[in-house]
Order: structure tokens, then C-alpha cells, then sequence
């Protein structure tokens, strides 16, 4: 089973987010939305571009946003990501 999110790439501070960075919580960062994040400037060489992740009934405006679009993730990671939400 499989649940809808939304992946942001973000330039900058976002305060207020209700995002998640995926690596800090070990969530799964498909293929296609890492080729996407890199295309979008996601790079060791600037860490202040970088990916992050929530529900997609819970998407809101994100700070710095430079790009998002809807993917899938696992069961398993979409309770992780709920959880992870709760502790932010």
C-alpha cells in the first residue's frame, strides 16, 4: 500500500514548515523524486538546497520553496513521516 506526499525542494530557512528532511527520519527517497530534487538543484555543493517531505493532506505553504510535486511513499514511511511531524 502506497500513500500520496508532497516533495519540496527548498532554498533556505523554512521556518513553520510542516515538512520533514526524508534522511533525518529515514524515509525513503524514491528514484524519480531524487532525480527530480537534483534537477531542481539539490547538491552536496549547496546545502542550503535541499528536500523535504509531508502528507499530501497536510501540505502548506513552504518558506523558500523553489519546487514541489506529489509522489508516492510506502505505508511504512507515511506512518514515520506522521510521527516525525509530531516531534518537529
Amino acid at each position: 500500500m502506497t500513500a500520496t506526499v508532497v516533495w519540496s525542494v527548498v532554498r533556505g530557512e523554512s521556518p513553520g514548515a510542516h515538512a520533514v528532511e526524508p534522511g533525518r527520519y529515514s524515509i525513503d527517497v524514491p528514484d524519480e523524486i531524487l532525480t527530480w530534487a537534483i534537477g531542481h538543484g539539490v547538491s552536496e555543493d549547496d546545502p542550503d538546497v535541499y528536500l523535504l517531505v509531508t502528507p499530501a493532506d497536510e501540505a502548506g505553504e513552504i518558506m523558500g520553496e523553489i519546487a514541489y510535486r506529489e509522489g508516492p511513499i510506502s505505508a511504512a514511511d507515511l506512518t514515520a513521516l506522521r510521527a516525525a511531524l509530531i516531534h518537529e
